[in-house]
């Protein structure tokens, strides 16, 4: 039994803002706070000066309109009646506390709630009593935004804010109730779906019923109640302390259900008692909790909430629930209660009369776990093993992802007679953390799952070979092994793991069974494909099985496509081409590119404009790897080259574009296994804290292994000012990694010539490794035209005659330099005139249609650029640069 994990923060005593429609959200530090500050600058602003009430019975008088403005739209936002808890819950207090008439005690308690009114609505409510209505509905937004940042309430704000930005066409002086119904009228159905109040209150208790009758439906499925729908709908309206059943219910319900709650509403006031149907409520609520309903309990509460403010206010608008006996407190307490971590103390009778389990004779064998794996004989042994055990679970399983070791993890917690989900944590919630907070972290885990929880621990080897806290944490989870001996853990590792364990504490891998995955064969890859078939009530014959298990198992992976997902991805490709529903051989491809590449990666980068050194280099790489595969097939020793490149040049030569071919035109000549490009920067490499770097470059390697490391601008791992930078500790992983990996990884670093220059000096190690330079030069005035010309026939257009010497033009004009973008340049200038030449032919069409006549925009019109969409050259030509990069 366990709590959805959207929901576990309510376990906490985080600070937590639980609007029940969003979700809990944990509120940063500090947020509030600066969002306090936001309004009171507001309030301050000189343009609400002397816009105060007398009126306001919260505000400290005389009240500011735009701290009223902001209490109001505060109560507003959640939803009209809706529930709003959680520790942080009291919104208003906290935001506008200096400013109350009598601030009251804040509370810090996780069971706090509240449910606001919904009576404000746009453009204003406060504000509009100003003289100035323009003005007053321009600080209402700014009340808006000021509010910007609190995630529940965000998509309603920015829901609102739409209407502020497109306003209905009307006098801002028409009567208040005038101008909130035309803003109202004016939301369309994306606000609408958003913001439900401002369908009125008959239309917004028409959508809080269908909600309302939603919510109840999935309970009683859960927990069965003897109460039929129209005693449910009267005994809410009771509790709601109703003297009858509105007239509105009829178009909420329809007539014939309305008829009928009416009917009952008489008999059920007579003997309604509020408080033994609150109890009533707060069990059923129970079961259903129990029953793995927590969402469903809390839309249910939500909704009745809604349906209470909303019935109360009628004929008007929702206002603020009262009266009324919902158990939202009650069943908050009652999550906690069920759900919170608990402590134990042993009774010491379930030793003393434990009935004593029968005596296995010598040689009788374990109870074998019944498991979907396919291959893998030495984990699905492990796996028997571990299930019929009597001791705690201890298993370390290592291999290649994709071969089923999280599966395995699920069908073992599955078998395990234990009374909660297990509990799942990755390498990536202990990098970069404080020791001490990654020491505390698992411990808590470790806590937590003692004897009532399988705890899977994804990444073991990434996290104890962690340089920073690796070995700490090592030792660590070898003593929490003796400390917690009930405690069941699964470890998770890559190829090889349990050897990297090792090296780093020889005693920890020790303290599990450790079982190896290796790759499938045909046999089990054609399984595979089988199962992936029939998930989708598909068929194949023999030959199908065998053909697809031998193309899966020549297929090199990419990145996380890999091993068992190889069959997912071939069962959706033959699929799509499948006409019925028997797959045969024919239907099965010759080959399985996972890159997605189609075509010839030579003859595309012969079709590049410019770069003729850059291609006759890279013609010359290729002659010489196919030069090499001829040597070895005639048996001559070939050592293998080191291919990792430096590309140096401008912005906007080309060096991503031909660096995505690289590693293509390898793929296709057997070098590397894929042939992916995984671009990267310094943030992608380094990072924040200690111990951050290594791992974080680590990863980023092993992603594009069997492709291109593409590192733009990678001059800046070593130009940091700061000592402490770890842009160093980034090359030397780098480098590590470059070598371990030479026969299925290029890597190419990329930047100006003279920094790049500065960086192959920066490590020793570098120029070495790097044996390659290409110099990218930039783009002539006629190949930039070329590249401009090639560019707009692909998006569809074609160029007017006078628009190549308008552009040439213009290009002789602008000054050269590093910040020249060169073809990004004219990607930009295309898109530009694109949005021109749109906006000119739209304009020609409007100007016939004024004029009575034909639209005269022709077909050649529409994709044809002419000089005068192009963007104007300022009288500065170097600002082109500045415009259009």
């Amino acid at each position: 039994m366990r709590l959805p994990e959207h929901l576990e923060l309510l376990l906490t005593d985080e600070p937590v803002l639980d609007v029940y429609a969003h979700g809990p959200w944990r509120v940063p530090d500090g947020l509030l706070e600066t969002v306090a500050e936001r309004v009171d600058a507001l309030a301050a602003d000189p343009r609400g000066a002397g816009l105060t009430t007398e009126q306001h019975m919260l505000l400290r008088l005389p009240a500011s309109l735009v701290l009223a403005e902001v209490m109001g739209i505060l109560a507003f936002l959640p939803g009209g009646g809706a529930i709003k808890g959680g520790s942080r819950c009291q919104l208003s207090e906290r935001l506008l506390g200096p400013h109350l008439a009598k601030p009251p005690r804040l509370s810090d308690r996780m069971t706090m709630w509240e449910a606001p009114g919904g009576r404000w609505r746009p453009p204003g409510d406060w504000l509009l009593e100003a003289p100035d209505r323009k003005l007053a509905i321009e600080l209402a937004r700014d009340c808006l935004g000021a509010l910007e940042g609190i995630e529940p309430l965000e998509g309603r704000r920015r829901a609102l804010l739409r209407l502020y930005d497109e306003p209905p066409p009307c006098d801002v002086d028409l009567p208040k109730a005038d101008l909130l119904e035309l803003w109202a009228r004016h939301a369309d159905g994306e606000v609408l779906a958003a913001v439900p109040e401002l369908l009125g209150p008959v239309g917004y208790l028409e959508w809080v019923c269908a909600g309302l009758l939603a919510a109840r439906e999935r309970l009683t499925a859960a927990a069965p109640r003897d109460e039929a729908l129209d005693r449910h709908l009267s005994r809410l309206l009771l509790q709601a302390e109703m003297e009858h059943v509105p007239a509105e219910l009829m178009v909420a319900l329809g007539e014939e259900r309305y008829r009928e709650v009416a009917a009952r509403f008489p008999g059920d006031r007579r003997e309604f008692k509020a408080g033994p149907w609150q109890e009533e409520t707060r069990s059923w609520l129970l079961r259903a909790l129990l029953e793995g309903e927590a969402d469903a309990c809390r839309a249910w509460l939500d909704m009745a909430m809604r349906f209470t403010a909303v019935v109360q206010g009628l004929p008007g608008e929702p206002w603020f629930p009262k009266n009324e006996y919902l158990p939202v407190a009650l069943f908050q307490t009652d999550l906690r209660r069920m759900f919170a971590p608990r402590r134990r103390v042993v009774n010491p009778l379930t030793a003393r009369l434990r009935v004593p389990e029968p005596r296995k004779e010598a040689g009788e064998l374990r109870p074998a776990l019944e498991t979907s794996l396919v291959g893998q004989p030495e984990l699905v042994a492990a796996l028997a093993e571990a299930a019929g055990a009597r001791g705690p679970v201890r298993l370390l399983v290592a291999g290649p992802d994709g071969t089923g070791k999280r599966d395995a993890a699920q069908e073992l917690a599955r078998s395990l007679p234990l009374p909660r989900d297990p509990l799942w944590v990755t390498d990536n919630l202990f990098a970069g953390q404080r020791l001490t907070d990654a020491v505390a972290r698992l411990h808590a885990d470790a806590r937590d799952c003692a004897a009532e929880r399988l705890l899977v621990i994804e990444g073991l080897d990434a996290i104890v070979t962690d340089p920073g806290n690796g070995e700490a944490l090592a030792r660590e989870l070898r003593q929490l092994l003796s400390i917690h001996p009930g405690l069941n853990v699964v470890a998770l590792c890559d190829a090889d793991g349990d050897a990297r364990v090792r090296e780093v504490d020889p005693a920890l891998p020790l303290r599990f069974r450790v079982a190896r995955t290796r790759p499938f064969t045909v046999a089990e890859h054609a399984e595979l494909f089988r199962r992936e078939l029939a998930a989708r009530d598909v068929r194949a014959t023999r030959q199908a099985l065998a053909a697809a298990g031998a193309l899966l198992a020549a297929t090199p992976p990419l990145q996380s496509l890999r091993n068992a997902r190889l069959a997912a991805h071939l069962a959706d490709l033959v699929l799509a081409g499948l006409a019925g529903d028997l797959v045969r051989k024919p239907d099965i491809p010759g080959t399985l590119d996972t890159a997605g590449h189609p075509g010839n990666p030579l003859t595309e980068l012969a079709d590049l404009t410019g770069l003729h050194t850059v291609k006759q280099e890279i013609s010359l790489l290729v002659a010489g790897t196919r030069a090499d595969r001829m040597r070895a097939a005639a048996g001559v020793r070939v050592s293998v080259p080191t291919r990792h490149m430096v590309f140096t040049g401008n912005p906007g030569t080309g060096k991503t574009m031909v660096a995505r071919l690289v590693g293509r035109i390898y793929k296709k000549l057997g070098v590397l296994s894929s042939g992916h490009l995984v671009e990267a920067t310094r943030a992608h490499l380094v990072g924040e804290y200690i111990g951050q770097t290594a791992p974080r470059t680590r990863r980023l390697v092993e992603r594009a292994l069997g492709g291109v490391l593409f590192i733009d601008e990678a001059y800046t791992l070593t130009q940091s000012p700061h000592k402490d930078d770890y842009g160093h500790e980034a090359i030397a992983e780098l480098v590590k990694m470059m070598e371990d990996h030479r026969d299925d990884l290029i890597v190419i670093v990329a930047g100006y010539q003279r920094e790049m220059a500065s960086f192959l000096a920066a490590n020793p190690g570098l120029e070495s490794r790097f044996p390659k330079q290409l110099h990218f030069p930039d783009y002539t005035d006629e190949e930039l035209l070329e590249v401009f010309a090639r560019l707009a026939a692909e998006a569809g257009f074609g160029l007017g005659e006078n628009l190549p010497g308008a552009l040439a033009g213009m290009l002789r004009r602008v000054p050269r330099g590093p910040s020249f973008g060169n073809g990004r340049l004219m990607r930009n200038l295309l898109d530009v005139a694109i949005a021109n030449q749109s906006e000119r032919v739209a304009s020609a069409d409007r100007a016939a249609r004024r004029a009575g006549r034909e639209p005269r925009v022709t077909r050649k019109d529409l994709v044809t650029l002419r000089a005068e969409d192009l963007p104007p050259l300022p009288e500065l030509p170097q600002e082109l640069l500045g415009l259009y990069l």
